[in-house]
Parts: C-alpha cells; structure tokens; sequence
C-alpha cells in the first residue's frame, strides 16, 4: 500500500534480513522500563515543583517546553531513525515535564 507517510516509507519494513541485531522481548521490556523511568523522573520533580509554591506560573514555561521539545523529538525521530537512542530518552523527559505540569495544574 502506498502512503505519504515518512514513517511508513519503503525502507520501513525491507523484506531483505538485515545484518543488525534482532529485537528480543527483553530487550523491549529493558528500553521500555528505562523510559518510563524517565518520564516519571520529571513528571514527580515537575509535580514537586508545583505544590512546594502552590503557583501555576512556576510550572508554566515546563509545559511549553515540554510540549514544544517533545514535538520536536518526535519529528527528529520519525525521520532520523537512527538517531532514537537518543532521541527516544530526551522526548521521554520532555514528555515527563508536561505530563508532570498539566497533571499538578489539573490537581489543583
């Protein structure tokens, strides 16, 4: 089927095996835990933040930047691939402040 998409383009999914390593449930599962710790990392710091001054104009720049920078990411990843090991953990940090920050204000 054919798409516009950038993600789903004909080097996507080759039908030729590669010479790289193989992706394994463990492996998934590890890379998973990591960047799900990286979420929560910021959304409880972000949090924090928030209920120590009780001030939504503390956190506010924390939603721009997290909203704004894990756009970006997401763009970067999707079209440099090779580039998600790095990516993958940065737009999970960014993704940690605003889920942390809009979470603190809907709280309040």
């Amino acid at each position: 089927m054919k798409t516009a998409n950038p993600v789903f383009g004909s080097t996507t999914f080759p039908s030729v095996r590669t010479a790289g390593p193989t992706m394994t449930i463990e492996g998934t599962i590890h890379r998973t835990g990591v960047l799900l710790l990286c979420v929560l990392v910021t959304a409880l710091w972000t949090w924090n933040q928030f209920f120590t001054t009780r001030d939504p104009a503390v956190i506010a720049p924390y939603i721009l930047i997290g909203a704004l920078g894990g756009f970006v990411m997401a763009l970067v990843t999707s079209f440099k691939k090779e580039w998600s090991a790095v990516t993958a953990p940065i737009y999970a940090l960014l993704e940690g402040l605003f889920l942390g920050a809009v979470s603190a204000i809907l709280e309040l």
